[in-house]
């Protein structure tokens, strides 16, 4: 089984998402991150896009960004601020 990892992703209104999960990509101004556990530091601004993920049962999900925002990960922890 794979690895997981914490992810929260939250806008200015609500939380979008909370939850353990095994991958994520996302739209970055210098092209698509994917993160998986154990993942380096990393702050990265994010440009509108789709942001994928897949749970720890291998389930995708996705989300559609209208806007720009900012991806954090650190200590297997990937934050999105919307």
């Amino acid at each position: 089984m794979a690895k997981g990892f914490r992810l929260s992703i939250y806008s200015e209104e609500k939380t979008i998402y909370e939850g353990q999960i095994i991958s994520l990509t996302a739209p970055s101004v210098s092209g698509y991150l994917g993160v998986l556990a154990d993942h380096a530091p990393l702050a990265a601004r994010l440009k509108p896009g789709e942001i994928t993920f897949k749970d720890l049962s291998g389930k995708a999900a996705s989300i559609a960004m209208q806007s720009e925002g900012y991806l954090e990960v650190l200590h297997n922890k990937a934050t999105i601020l919307l």
